[in-house]
């Protein structure tokens, strides 16, 4: 397989075929997805590998606690699923990329946000529970979550600061970094909705994923004040696991899914190996208090 394949480059490539040749949009695909699948981007997986051991040394010079984890992907995996893509134009999907790395990555925001939502559903509702987690997460002033049933208010300052520190999830280890993926839409015609799927002829459409086997990496910094937060939370659901509560949304969040289609089994992982790095903990400043009251 090719090593270090640009991105940027193979996309000015297409497009200009595509410019020149659109009555043969697919056929271009075909080719456009037979090309990154052959590249491997293994060179460029050690240096994001050796950024990220960076990033753990930053979260124990504050005096976080770091959670190291790599896990691998146990189905085809998609995130990014938008028009920010640089995969948009082709597929009408696409994949968060990194074009200084050049590489698939999932931003600690989005690892943050599938972690505190996994945990609100968990609680079931339930008030209590629920303030823990927003400790844990910290909310904007007067964020209402209409879904969850309940209304945060925030006193003292602006906004309650988040305990954890969530750097973007790169891969690190993999073979065939990127696949072709087949998607057969049944439900839309036109742009709009049908309400027999018998009224449409579905038209199979190519696009590209992240391969079952590539190993991620996680890197989460944990405030020494998460601690009891995690382990009130992981009580109220029965489990009993004390200092190692905050592993459990990770590893459900890796058999549930991250990114986009997991009701259709997508971007679920298996664990590899995880290190706890550093309880030598400073207390950065919090803001704000977390109140939580149902309606």
């Amino acid at each position: 397989m090719p090593d270090g394949c640009s991105l940027i480059c193979l996309l000015q490539d297409y497009v200009g075929m595509l410019l020149n040749d659109l009555k043969n949009k697919d056929e271009i695909k075909r080719k456009m997805v037979k090309t990154l699948t052959s590249c491997s981007f293994s060179q460029n997986m050690e240096i994001a590998n050796k950024s990220l051991d960076e990033g753990v040394n930053a979260l124990r010079s504050t005096g976080y606690c770091a959670l190291d984890i790599t896990a691998r992907t146990a189905k085809k995996f998609y995130v990014g699923v938008s028009e920010l893509s640089p995969f948009y134009l082709f597929f009408e999907t696409g994949l968060v990329w990194d074009l200084a790395l050049n590489l698939p990555y999932i931003p600690g925001s989005v690892i943050k946000g599938v972690l505190r939502s996994y945990m609100t559903d968990l609680c079931n509702k339930n008030e209590e529970c629920i303030s823990y987690v927003y400790e844990i997460f910290g909310v904007p002033e007067k964020d209402i979550h209409r879904g969850e049933n309940v209304e945060i208010y925030v006193t003292g300052l602006d906004a309650s600061s988040s305990l954890l520190v969530v750097l973007d999830s790169y891969p690190i280890k993999g073979e065939r970094l990127l696949t072709g993926d087949i998607t057969t839409p049944h439900y839309f015609k036109r742009g709009g909705a049908v309400k027999n799927e018998y009224e449409v002829s579905p038209k199979p459409s190519l696009r590209v994923a992240i391969n079952e086997g590539v190993t991620f990496r996680f890197v989460v910094g944990i405030h020494q004040d998460a601690l009891p937060l995690f382990q009130e939370w992981a009580s109220y659901l029965g489990y009993k696991s004390g200092g190692m509560s905050f592993l459990l949304p990770l590893f459900y969040a890796f058999k549930q899914g991250i990114g986009a289609k997991t009701s259709r089994g997508y971007g679920e992982f298996e664990l590899e190996d995880f290190s706890l790095v550093s309880f030598n903990f400073i207390k950065p400043k919090k803001v704000g208090r977390v109140r939580v009251s149902g309606r």
